[in-house]
């Protein structure tokens, strides 16, 4: 499960959880979930099984969740990587998604791999001052044969 995202969002604040319910509810192993128990996750340790109040479980798990990060202008997210850097070359490509905002795809000069950065079409100039960007033809969709 390494790399997995817990979903806090399907907490329900306002219900208590054994470890099972809890590692369930968020998409976690039950060892996870003891791990956070012995590093500080309020429980109500009375009588076995403990219970997890719903608050107390969102609240942890939102102390622990790190801040997005935006990408700064010239420069798109490697997956691989997990960084923002720039592309090879500072070679860019644009695909619209539609008249307002599109995708920009590099390749990433670390791993080689492809990079992503969502943008809307008015930034593209500021973008074009950093990088070489060719705007690129969307392939067509197949509900787009009408």
């Amino acid at each position: 499960m390494a790399g997995h995202r817990l979903d806090r969002r399907k907490i329900k604040r306002h219900h208590s959880y054994t470890v099972d319910e809890a590692a369930r509810a968020i998409g976690a192993t039950r060892g996870t979930v003891r791990r956070w128990l012995d590093k500080g996750l309020p429980a109500i340790r009375d009588r076995k099984p403990f219970l997890i109040l719903g608050e107390d479980l969102a609240t942890y798990m939102a102390d622990r969740a790190g801040p997005k990060r935006s990408c700064p202008p010239g420069t798109c997210y490697c997956v691989k990587c997990h960084e923002a850097c720039r592309p090879a070359g500072n070679i860019a490509e644009f695909v619209p998604i539609n008249a307002h905002s599109g995708n920009l795809r590099a390749l990433c000069p670390d791993c080689g791999s492809l990079m992503h950065r969502h943008t809307s079409a008015s930034q593209l100039e500021v973008i074009r001052a950093n990088l070489d960007v060719a705007i690129v033809e969307r392939q067509p969709r197949l509900n787009d044969s009408g």
